[in-house]
């Protein structure tokens, strides 16, 4: 499964050349006309390839703003806006104004940025930045430990799974999945639909069962999960995930070929974890920064094909 972005928008062809089985489509980053054309683009080029639109879920993000250094100590404010001002950044998310205390862990970006909560009020959360780099505008927000959710879609993702609808999408990846009964939530808007739930928070580990039964399609996502686990538990739990005990297809996100997104040839030890994964029963893989934003989507997207087949039939390339 390959995602399109803006290194491959236009390649929707050769990708299905290529063998790709599904677009995805990260809604996140995409204003609804931007998600339009990208359905639009895919469907008339390779109409044959069926399309999964990637919700965000209960995964609470950063609204629009121009990217800002921060570093370790600086004070940073979000506020409850679409977008920034002059002092704040966008948190278009009530949900954590309400939760979020004083001294609470927050992760940013998929834990690439860590601060610490000083102070909340109704509209406005100040923190102290843990960790330099540079925040970015629709990125992760939320708490490191329990991180907060949300009782329903957000409006954005209400709006996304009606536009995908109408333009024929009958399958949605949702985020940040809890318990199950999320699934229900897409399926509410639309009617009956394939709803993917994406184990990429702790406590949906306890409840894998349950959100198995209430999905058609388990992704496991290592982004978000690695950084709520840290690396040793992400090794750990990983590993106690047996694919073949699910009446439902498990597929593996997150990395799986890392290096493609900047090189022409995966490392070997992707290339043996993927051999790992096909053995244990995982029914493939989701292709995410490699095709998306990487500088040859079209070569990663071949050359994992390759490998698969060639595991999968056992011949040697």
């Amino acid at each position: 499964m390959g995602t399109l972005g803006p290194s491959s928008s236009g390649q929707e062809a050769e990708f299905a050349k290529c063998g790709v089985t599904h677009f995805r489509i990260n809604s996140s980053h995409l204003t609804l006309e931007g998600l339009s054309e990208y359905i639009d683009n895919a469907q008339s080029r390779a109409p044959q390839i069926p399309i999964i639109i990637d919700l965000q879920g209960a995964k609470m993000r950063l609204g629009d703003f121009e990217p800002r250094n921060v570093v370790a100590g600086q004070q940073v404010s979000f506020a409850l806006a679409e977008t920034a001002s002059t002092d704040n950044i966008p948190l278009p998310h009530p949900e954590p104004y309400a939760v979020l205390k004083a001294d609470d862990a927050v992760s940013i970006d998929d834990g690439r940025l860590l601060a610490v909560v000083r102070a909340v009020q109704s509209q406005r959360i100040d923190v102290c930045m843990q960790s330099e780099g540079q925040l970015r505008p629709r990125k992760g927000f939320n708490r490191a430990v329990h991180p907060v959710a949300l009782d329903n879609l957000t409006l954005r993702d209400t709006e996304i799974v009606k536009v995908g609808y109408a333009a024929g999408c009958r399958r949605f990846a949702l985020s940040f999945v809890g318990d199950g009964r999320e699934c229900d939530w897409v399926r509410r808007q639309v009617g009956p639909v394939e709803v993917i739930a994406k184990i990429e928070r702790q406590d949906a580990l306890a409840n894998i069962e349950r959100i198995a039964q209430a999905s058609d399609t388990l992704w496991i996502c290592r982004g978000d999960l690695g950084a709520q686990l840290g690396l040793a538990a992400l090794g750990r739990t990983v590993a106690a995930i047996f694919p073949k005990s699910f009446s439902i297809p498990v597929l593996m996100a997150g990395q799986v070929f890392e290096h493609l997104t900047e090189h022409r040839t995966p490392t070997r030890s992707e290339a043996c974890h993927l051999y790992d994964l096909l053995a244990r029963g995982y029914a493939g893989i989701v292709l995410s920064d490699e095709t998306a934003i990487g500088c040859d989507p079209q070569n990663a997207l071949c050359v994992a094909h390759e490998l698969i087949d060639a595991f999968v039939r056992g011949r040697a390339l």
